[in-house]
């Protein structure tokens, strides 16, 4: 049956109820070579005694080494064994977590000295009370320090793994942005508003000369103000407000008393970084979803404000309303997507219904935290 404790769950990982868990057994098997590991380098102090190297023969002295070695393995199994139950139990806060696994240093410690001198008396003169308390704090010590040198190479890799994580989160959201820019261009400029404008050029010049110099000069307009934002990270709420005007004096050429809009946007608040293409992506669905189906068109009026200390930005029509916004689902779900990735919670797009008709389209986003938007 595999278990699901893990080396680190051994040392570390002890949390929540008080009920027993079962440590696998490859887990055991790891931890039990680092005590062994532990053991020998504590017993090979043993033939560092140079004084011993005059009296006895070589042979001897490994001879007593490798005794030396039985005894501290002996010991060392019972610390293994009291921490490994230690480690199957859950503890409350890590606190407890520490006193319970030095605690179980402790009686394994004591437990194994006290095997030792069952089987080796001690002399009379000895205080056995005075040498098990010694030798249980020298054990608690070296296993003590043992600890928290494993529980800082543990964190420290944590951490190391955490910051591999987020670079590998960085490259993701980098990737994503470039591809959000790349939609976001196809969606600023696609060959159906291209073209159609184009179009409309074409015949206005035959039609129309001054009017269609009028849409030229417009879509020019559009042009300039939609391709800088494609190389930028940041863009200000003027450069879009900038952006969404030309984009709508494009289409009021073709759409004529169809389309009406007003922009309410304080000169104190232009300077605002703002999300780039993000109030282009609520005019356009506004237009497209909103204004479009009804032969009457309709208005839109973009407003801003800074309220609780977020920039709110609002782009209302008087359409279709909320049953046409189903088409518009892709930009609306990309734009929450920027949103959420670079501000969280903190920031929020919010869609209702408009009075007496329409819908009422809301960015939110914090006025200190927006100047970092997009920083790689």
């Amino acid at each position: 049956m595999q278990l699901g404790l893990r080396l680190s769950d051994f040392f570390g990982r002890i949390g929540g109820s008080a009920a027993p868990r079962l440590i696998s057994w490859q887990s055991l098997w790891r931890a039990g070579l680092i005590a062994l590991a532990i053991v020998f380098v504590l017993s090979t102090q043993f033939l560092f005694q140079l004084e011993l190297y005059d009296v006895w023969p070589l042979p001897d002295i490994l001879l007593g080494w490798l005794d030396h070695f039985l005894d501290l393995l002996t010991v060392g199994g019972c610390i293994f064994a009291a921490v490994a139950i230690a480690a199957s139990l859950r503890a409350r806060s890590g606190t407890v977590k520490h006193l319970l696994l030095l605690a179980s240093l402790a009686l394994g410690a004591l437990a194994g000295e006290v095997l030792l001198t069952i089987r080796i008396p001690l002399p009379p003169d000895v205080s056995t009370a005075e040498m098990l308390f010694a030798k249980v704090a020298r054990w608690v010590v070296v296993g003590g320090l043992a600890y928290a040198i494993y529980t800082y190479l543990r964190r420290t890799a944590h951490a190391a793994a955490q910051a591999h994580e987020s670079g590998l989160q960085r490259i993701q959201l980098e990737r994503q942005m470039t591809e959000a820019r790349l939609q976001s261009l196809r969606a600023q400029i696609e060959p159906h508003f291209l073209f159609n404008t184009l179009a409309n050029v074409h015949r206005l010049y035959q039609t129309d000369p001054g009017l269609g110099r009028k849409m030229l000069a417009n879509f020019v307009a559009y042009l300039r103000a939609a391709l800088p934002q494609m190389r930028r990270d940041e863009t200000t709420l003027t450069q879009e407000v900038e952006l969404a005007r030309a984009y709508l004096d494009v289409l009021q050429v073709r759409m004529g008393e169809r389309l009406r809009f007003r922009f309410d946007v304080p000169k104190d608040l232009g300077a605002l970084p703002f999300p780039p293409l993000a109030l282009s992506t609520l005019t356009e669905n506004a237009v497209k979803h909103g204004l479009n189906p009804l032969p009457e068109g309709g208005s839109i009026e973009i407003a801003a404000r800074v309220e609780d200390k977020q920039l709110k930005v609002e782009v209302a029509d008087t359409g279709a309303g909320l049953r046409q916004i189903s088409g518009s689902g892709a930009g609306l779900a990309n734009l929450r997507a920027r949103l959420a990735a670079f501000y969280g919670e903190t920031a929020s797009l919010a869609i209702e219904g408009n009075t007496p008709r329409g819908i009422r389209a809301t960015i939110a986003v914090p006025v200190r935290a927006v100047s970092r938007l997009f920083e790689a």
